[in-house]
């Protein structure tokens, strides 16, 4: 069915025909809420498609990752003209993540969604750029007792906002807390650990701002 599938969607047969080729896709991985013209790979990996929402024209390449707990209130919510790549993840563990408009994201990044105590959450605007091997994670373990193991500690979680116009630069890291400002570039191989205001530029472990775009 698969390979049906995709030479269904090869050929030049017209719009409405690949568009329900699409939707095919879209139904097999079990995403029913979606825009027009969303295409799936048959060799993306999709787990609890009913609590996903992609907008109109995004694409999910082979090896892209999403996935939501069945359990709890967690979903993941995408909006139009967005494109995950080859073996992305983006993953809403007991939490959310937002996604805008015209948004990218690479090879090998990893975003979390939350989860534990507190808000939690991933919300990511408008055009915003995901560099590969990036990773965001709005959760941390809770640790505070010595003699318990740091697995049955649960799990605290803030959230993490990155506003429009944003870039994270390759291998780049954002952790729990953060609000990165509108129109803001992370330096390759930073590591995010507090606020950056709007049309900054930010580089080192930790981030610090170098620069202003304005």
């Amino acid at each position: 069915m698969c390979d049906l599938m995709i030479n269904i969607i090869g050929l030049k047969l017209y719009t409405p025909i690949k568009h329900l080729a699409k939707k095919i896709l879209c139904l097999f991985h079990g995403v029913r809420k979606t825009g027009t013209n969303v295409f799936i790979s048959p060799m993306a990996i999709v787990r609890h498609g009913y609590k996903i929402r992609l907008g109109n024209n995004v694409v999910v390449e082979r090896g892209a990752t999403l996935s939501v707990d069945r359990e709890g209130k967690s979903f993941i919510d995408i909006g139009a003209n967005s494109h995950f790549y080859s073996n992305c993840v983006i993953k809403a563990s007991d939490g959310w993540i937002k996604i805008g408009n015209d948004c990218s994201v690479n090879e090998f990044a990893i975003l979390f969604g939350g989860g534990g105590l507190g808000d939690g959450g991933l919300e990511i605007g408008n055009d915003v750029r995901i560099a590969a091997h990036v990773r965001i994670v709005p959760m941390n373990h809770i640790y505070e007792d010595p003699k318990t193991p740091i697995r049955l500690q649960k799990i605290k979680a803030i959230g993490i906002k990155i506003e429009d116009d944003v870039w994270l630069g390759v291998g780049s890291t954002v952790l729990d807390g953060v609000t990165i400002g509108k129109g803001s570039v992370i330096g390759a191989g930073a590591v995010v650990t507090k606020d950056i205001p709007p049309y900054s530029i930010a580089v080192g472990v930790p981030a610090k701002v170098i620069k202003k775009r304005l």
